[in-house]
C-alpha cells in the first residue's frame, strides 16, 4: 500500500456505515482499506459482469436461433419428402401411359395450374397464421 493519497470525500451516512461494516467484518484496520477493497471488487465484478453478459446473450440467441432453423430444417426436409412423392407418383403415370415428352408451363399453362397454386398460397398463409396465434 505504497501509493497512497490522501483525498477527502462527502459520502452518505449509509455509505459510510457499509464501510465500516465491511471493515468489521473482514477485520481490516483502517475504513480506507475496506473502501480499497470495496473498489477491488466492483472493479472485477464490473469486468466480470461484462464478458458473462456477453456470454449469456451469446447463449440465449443461440438458442433462440436454434429453435426457429430447427423449424425451417423441419419444414425443409417434409418439403423435400413430399416432393421427391409426386416426382416418383407422376414417373410412375408416364410410365405406365408411355408418355415421352410433355409439354411444359413454358409452352402451354392449364389455368387449373394457377388455382392450385393460390390455393396452396392461402392455405400455407391461414396455417402461419394460425401458428403465430398458438405462440402468442
Amino acid at each position: 500500500m505504497a501509493n497512497r493519497e490522501r483525498k477527502i470525500y462527502m459520502l452518505s451516512k449509509k455509505n459510510v456505515d457499509y464501510i465500516e461494516e465491511l471493515k468489521e467484518k473482514r477485520d481490516l484496520k483502517y475504513n480506507s482499506e475496506a473502501l480499497d477493497l470495496i473498489i477491488r471488487e466492483h472493479r472485477t465484478n464490473s469486468d466480470m459482469t461484462t464478458e458473462v453478459m456477453i456470454k449469456l446473450i451469446g447463449e440465449k440467441l443461440a438458442e433462440q436461433l436454434k429453435s426457429e432453423l430447427l423449424g425451417i430444417k423441419k419444414a425443409s426436409n417434409e418439403t423435400d419428402k413430399n416432393t421427391q412423392i409426386i416426382i416418383e407418383l407422376l414417373n410412375g403415370l408416364f410410365v405406365k401411359n408411355g408418355y415421352k415428352t410433355l409439354a411444359t408451363t413454358d409452352d402451354i399453362k392449364c389455368e387449373t395450374i394457377d388455382r392450385t397454386r393460390k390455393i396452396v398460397e392461402e392455405r400455407i398463409a391461414k396455417k402461419r397464421v394460425a401458428k403465430l396465434d398458438r405462440e402468442y
